[in-house]
Order: C-alpha cells, then structure tokens, then sequence
C-alpha cells in the first residue's frame, strides 16, 4: 500500500483522524458496516510514582485498525477524573465528557511507516493550555483499506 492511496483528499481518513478524543469508533461506525470493537488492552504505571500507560485497540470486523497509548500524570488531572481512569471502566473521552472538561487536541508529530502501511501521530489533549494526556497513535491502514475494500468504500 503506498502512501499515495491515502492522500489528504481521503475524506474517510480525515474524519478519523479528526475525530474528538472518544469519538472515533462513533465515526468508524457511522462509516463501516461491520462491527467496531474498543478494548482496553492494560492500564499501567511504567515507574512507580504519578504517571499512568492506558493501551487500547479500535478494531472493525476483527481486525486491528487503531492502537494507542494514552499516556497520564495523575497530578495533572483532578482526582475525580484520576479516580474514575483507575477504575479501567470508561474510556478517556467519556469520562471528560461526563464532567464537562472542555479539551483540544494538539497534534505534535506525524508519520507514515516506510512502507506507508501504517500511520503514526502523537498528540496531546489539553485543557486551557495544560496538557491533559499524551496520546501515541498508529492506524493500520491495510487494515483499513482491506475493511474499505470489504464492504465497498
């Protein structure tokens, strides 16, 4: 697959990748027709200490389309939402919904594999400035052209 297939005028990639935090298996559902799965893989502190690895994986008929990691420092969130993310029950764009916690996604880098398989970008979720969490993406986009070819889109 090269890079080319996937040109910014690929509207479908676009709106995944402009999808708000929590959103973006709304979009793939509202796009694909086949089943779209969001599991939480592990939840983690890689130091002992106040910063948190939350990895999960967006998958469509079965197959892996997005992983992240969302990586957290528990002293930058209130303990409200620190509590709830601990927990392992919501996903990080439910819980700042449900509290009203206005956010912005800030795009730090992106990035195509060499063989233009996959997509990578790291960006952060911030409120009024302070940055919230760090997110590192990869989008498998054979996956996603195999599922496109799929169901003819």
């Amino acid at each position: 697959m090269s890079i080319s297939k996937f040109e910014k005028n690929d509207t479908f990639l676009k709106k995944i990748l402009d999808a708000p935090l929590g959103q973006v298996v709304t979009v793939l559902g509202e796009n694909l027709n086949c089943k779209i799965c969001i599991d939480l893989i592990e939840q983690n502190t890689p130091k002992p200490g106040t910063k948190f690895e939350r990895k999960i994986v967006v998958s469509a008929d079965e197959l892996p389309i997005i992983r992240a990691i969302i990586k957290f420092d528990r002293n930058h969130l209130p303990d409200y939402v620190v509590n709830e993310l601990l927990q392992k029950r919501s996903l990080v764009g439910t819980i700042l919904n449900r509290y009203s916690i206005t956010n912005d996604k800030k795009v730090i880098s992106t990035n195509f594999d060499k063989n233009g398989k996959k997509f990578y970008r790291i960006y952060e979720i911030q409120s009024y400035g302070k940055v919230l969490f760090e997110i590192d993406e990869e989008i498998k986009l054979d996956h996603l052209a195999l599922i496109r070819k799929k169901y003819h889109l």
